[in-house]
This record gives structure tokens, sequence and C-alpha cells, in this order.
């Protein structure tokens, strides 16, 4: 009888995990079929010709901002973020896009720090001058002084705002074509409209069907990102990698995580993940080289962004 008991106990055991596993399952689905990826086919947005920025034609390092993005976007991006996502949507209603990858010159804080440490010395040098002046009772040396003084403080503003600025320069390190929305670009997503919602987002978590291939972030492997079967084939390895884009979630959770703390009806599992031809539900995707080397390049120490959007938007 108590083996009976013990059997049955464990046969319980059993079947709850399996429960649990199956419900975890079919929430991970829902965010799947809810979120980005789908089973349609070519996306309907109407091309433009051109890329958005034109990226691929600008200097590749010393760039003082993002190219093709506009002050309104430009100033959402934190100040202590070095790694700057920018996806170029072609259109406000088309599917392509130009995906590039910027980092803050790493020499900028310690130039800006000598140039601030040099202005300090020349202007105590040329303060002494003064002083020294003054004591000898000297008019014509003091004024020769002051002159020297403010002709010195002038070059020394002039060279700490030329530091300064190129302190703060960008370089362009990668540039991938992909795809995002099947509909194109919008400020007001909505779940179900087919369209990447322009902004600027966080990363701070990723995922995928494969196992961690040495990424930064944290990394959840799990077969629960494997799409519906009744997606088109061609859909099948699209979330293989995906970095989950800080779109109406929480931070610091698996990108499978349901939470939509603005509202189911603003959408969700908005990621980054493979590309596989043409439009998505509303991410952004791109070949899966360059999803691996994302995953092993952006670091949470360097606060990585995203800035998304098509040109007019990213422009205004």
């Amino acid at each position: 009888m108590g083996t009976m008991l013990s059997t049955g106990r464990t046969a319980g055991r059993k079947r709850t995990v399996a429960g649990i596993r199956a419900a975890a399952l079919a929430a991970a689905g829902l965010v799947l079929v809810a979120g980005c990826g789908g089973a349609e086919g070519q996306g309907k947005g109407k091309e433009s010709d051109g890329r958005a920025g034109e990226p691929g034609s600008m200097a590749s390092t010393g760039l003082k901002r993002i190219p093709g993005v506009g002050q309104r976007l430009q100033s959402r991006i934190p100040a202590d973020s070095r790694q700057v996502i920018a996806v170029y949507g072609t259109g406000e209603d088309a599917t392509t896009s130009t995906v590039v990858l910027y980092t803050r010159d790493a020499d900028g804080a310690k130039n800006a720090d000598g140039a601030e440490n040099s202005n300090d010395a020349e202007s105590a040098k040329s303060a002494s001058h003064v002083k020294n002046a003054n004591s000898a009772n000297n008019a014509n040396n003091a004024n020769n002084a002051n002159g020297a003084k403010n002709a010195a403080s002038v070059k020394n503003a002039s060279d700490a705002k030329e530091t300064g600025s190129a302190g703060n320069t960008w370089t362009r390190v990668r540039t991938w074509q992909g795809h995002n929305g099947k509909r194109g670009w919008t400020l007001d997503h909505h779940e179900g409209d087919k369209r990447s919602p322009v902004g600027v987002y966080s990363l701070t978590d990723a995922g995928g069907v494969l196992p961690d291939p040495g990424a930064k972030l944290p990394y959840t492997a799990s077969a629960a990102f494997t799409p519906p079967s009744y997606w088109a084939k061609r859909t099948r390895h699209d979330f293989d990698y995906v970095i989950a884009i800080n779109y109406n979630r929480a931070q610091g959770v698996s990108p499978l995580d349901p939470a939509r703390p603005e509202g189911q009806a603003k959408g969700g599992s908005i990621w980054l993940h493979l590309d596989h031809g043409s439009g998505t539900s509303g991410c952004v995707s791109i070949p899966k080289s360059g999803m691996r080397y994302l995953l092993r390049t952006l670091d949470p120490a360097q606060h990585p962004v995203v800035v998304m959007g098509d040109k007019a938007h990213l422009e205004g």
C-alpha cells in the first residue's frame, strides 16, 4: 500500500511539473503570437528610394552625433550610453531598414579632462602674470598682462570647445540590411498594427532557441522561443537569437515575460531577431551573423540603446 501511495504521489508531482511546463510554453506561445513574427507573407509596405540618413555614405569615425537622428530623439539617448543601434527605416510605410551599430569613442572623456586641466593651468599662469605686474606697479605691464590673459582665455575657451566636441564623438562599427514591421513605422504602436514603434529604447535582455553564443547581456536559452508550427516555414528560425527592445516590457527578465506595464493594447514583444527576408509584426530583423555579433558585443556596462524609426520620424 505504501509503495502504491508513493508511486501515486510521484506520478502526481510529475503531472504537476508537466502542467507547469505546459502552462509556461502556452504563455510563451501567446507572447510570440501577440508580439513579433507571424504567418503572413511578404510585407505590404510601400518601398521608397534610398536609405534614411544614408549612414553608409558618412564618415565612420569622429561623428559628433548619431547621423540621421534629429535633436528630439538624439536628446533621449542617455548620457552614459556608449553603444547605440540605429535602425534607419526606408520609409514610413516601408518594410526595409538599415541597421547600424555606433560606439562612443573611448578616450573622449579623458581628452576633455585633459583640456580642462590644461585650461586651469593656463588660467593660473595668466593670473600669476597679472599679479606680478600689479605688484610691480607698472601700469603698462599690467595692461599687457591683462591683454595676454584675455587672449589666452579666449584661445583656451575655443580649444576646450573643440576638444569637448571631439570627446563626445561616435564611431560607426557595423552595418546590416534588415526589415521592420510589415506596415512600416508608427509613433503610437498598438498590438496587431504590424508597425514598428519609433523611439529610443534600452536593451537589457536576450535569449533564443539556440544556446548562449557568449552574450554579455543576460541570456535565456529556451525551446519556448520556437515559433508556432502554423507560421510560414521561413520564419522557423526567427527567434534562434533575440534581443528584447524595452518597449512596454519589464526590464531584467526573459524576453518571453508576458508583462505589459502600459497595458496589453499597447503591444509588446518587440525584439531584434533573425531576418527571414520580409517584414515583421513590429520587430527589427537582421542576418544571423549580425545577431551573433550584437549578442557578443552589447555590454550592460555600456548601457546600450536602440534608436529606431523611418527617415522623417528620425530626423523630426
